[in-house]
Formats: structure tokens, sequence, C-alpha cells
């Protein structure tokens, strides 16, 4: 399996796709009752969280008092769900080539 060839419409369109997905998983979050808001809020956060805690060990001065960790680690979401969904797309288009015959 060989890889997709990086193309900046599809990176376009994979950014603004993750940014739409954390916009929605933050409006559906805030309409749950707190119990569920909780668990379901923290979960898509869970792989930014890991490298958030290690750079929290490693100990910038004043970054935490500012609330940094809490947007890097939304902005890392961010990115990791534009990603995966490049990936995606490259899949498709893939496919979509050797169905045509291309």
């Amino acid at each position: 399996m060989e890889l997709t060839k990086f193309r900046w419409h599809r990176l376009a369109a994979a950014l603004g796709i993750g940014l739409g997905i954390e916009v929605l998983e933050g409006i559906c979050v805030s309409f749950l009752p707190p119990r569920w808001a909780d668990w379901i809020g923290e979960l898509p956060l869970q792989p930014a969280s890991y490298l958030i805690t290690l750079l929290a060990k490693a100990g910038h001065p004043g970054f935490e008092g500012q609330v940094g960790y809490f947007l890097f680690a939304v902005v890392l979401q961010w990115l990791i769900y534009s990603v995966v969904v490049y990936l995606l797309l490259g899949i498709r288009r893939k496919k979509r080539d050797a169905v045509s015959g291309q």
C-alpha cells in the first residue's frame, strides 16, 4: 500500500472538517447533564491529554496559570481529528481512482 499524494485542498478540507468536529463536540456537550458532560467531554481529549501531562511535568512556569495547557489540548485534539480526516479523504480518493481506472 503506497501513501497518498499530498494535496493542499485536501489539507484545507481536513482542517475545516476537524474544526467542525471539535466545535460540534463542544456544543453537544454543553447541552448534556453535568454528569454526562464531564465523561463525554473528557473522552475526545484523551489522545492529547498524555502529551499535555508530559509537558506539565516538564514545568513551564506561568504557562499553566494562564490556561495555556487547556487551549493547547483543544488545538492538539483539533489537529489529531484533522490528521484522521486527511487520511480518510486520501483513502477515499484512492478507492475512487481505482474504481474509475485512473
